[in-house]
């Protein structure tokens, strides 16, 4: 008896060390995207899958920059994955605002880094900086500084990052 409980502990040892090694293989994977960037402190990246009961859709990955002269930050979220339904930027160029029902939102297309982008300038949350990295691929910088470029951030990310 206690010789079959010693193999079931070995065993059972063994699959929960792999599937943690599998897990930190995933994490690492999510880490080394985001770079660091002169000037600015990172902080830990968080990593989610997104999961359905029978299927990975894809992950979520998020670190929080911190401007190193006056601690202003800006958020940057990867969504990656057919499960992030993703459905494009619009086709074309956008300059608007949310209309005479909104807060006072503006949006304006532009390219970064290459990429096609959309920027939402909102007078209560902030900026967002919206990159289309790919088909199922979407970076987000996001702001609450009026002092904060957005724009400048990314550029200096995208020039650094290995998707």
């Amino acid at each position: 008896m206690t010789g079959r409980r010693t193999g079931a502990m070995i065993v059972g040892a063994f699959l929960l060390a792999l599937a943690l090694m599998t897990a930190a293989g995933a994490l690492d994977e999510g880490l080394c995207l985001f770079p660091d960037i002169t000037g600015w402190r990172g902080g830990e990246t968080l990593w989610k899958e997104l999961e359905t009961l029978s299927e990975v859709m894809g992950y979520r990955s998020e670190r929080l920059y911190r401007r190193e002269a006056d601690n202003h930050s800006i958020q940057v979220i990867l969504l990656k994955g057919p499960g992030t339904l993703w459905q494009g930027l619009p086709k074309g160029e956008i300059c608007a605002d949310d209309g005479p029902v909104g807060s006072g939102a503006t949006f304006r297309t532009l390219e970064a880094g290459g990429y096609r982008a959309v920027m939402e300038d909102h007078p209560l949350t902030g900026k967002a900086l919206v990159v289309e990295m790919a088909p199922d691929s979407t970076l987000t910088f996001e702001t609450a500084f009026e002092d904060v470029d957005l724009e400048r951030f990314a550029l200096v990310f995208l020039k650094q990052y290995q998707p």
